[in-house]
């Protein structure tokens, strides 16, 4: 399979496992119960399948879950080339806090008890995936308008040395 498959079908993967949770957070109340139920055991067999096909992609395929490690961020910093290693933090981060959060939901039903847990898994997943996508955004256009921004600063700056000096 090739790189640029395995990509689409994260992106896939992506708006399934977003959408279904979006759902399901929205509609956690009572007059909408049956669209989230459906809505979080979408997200629990979207985090299900990510697992499976992790498991089965090639070694250096974009769909293999690379394992997070204090050493890979270390060594990221010194060099700071290739991939981010926080994105295998947050990837492990999501897959755990919103798997907890579709599990709790699923183990409700039978277990009442696990209502309470399953809210607060809930709403402490949302900060980690706004955080996730915080990230995300920085990482492909934070850098750049960081630059940009830079780039100005410098600009304004050697624009009234100049001026300065011709005084």
């Amino acid at each position: 399979m090739s790189p640029k498959l395995q990509y689409t079908l994260i992106k896939i993967w992506h708006a399934w496992v977003g959408g279904a949770f979006l759902v399901a957070y929205l509609t956690a109340d009572e007059d909408t119960y049956s669209m989230h139920l459906f809505a979080g055991y979408a997200v629990l067999a979207a985090i299900v399948v990510r697992l499976l096909a992790a498991m089965v992609a090639p070694a250096a395929g974009p769909l293999r879950l690379r394992r997070p490690s204090f050493g890979a961020v270390t060594a990221w910093f010194a060099v700071r080339k290739g991939r981010h290693p926080l994105f295998a933090w947050f990837a492990a981060a999501l897959m755990i806090i919103v798997g907890l959060a579709a599990l709790s939901g699923a183990l409700a039903d039978v277990f009442t008890w696990l209502e309470h847990p399953h809210e607060a898994i809930a709403t402490a997943s949302l900060w980690v995936i706004f955080g996730h996508i915080g990230f995300v955004v920085f990482i492909y256009g934070g850098k750049r308008l960081l630059g940009r921004i830079g780039d100005a600063v410098s600009h304004i700056r050697l624009s009234a040395s100049a001026k300065e000096h011709s005084r």
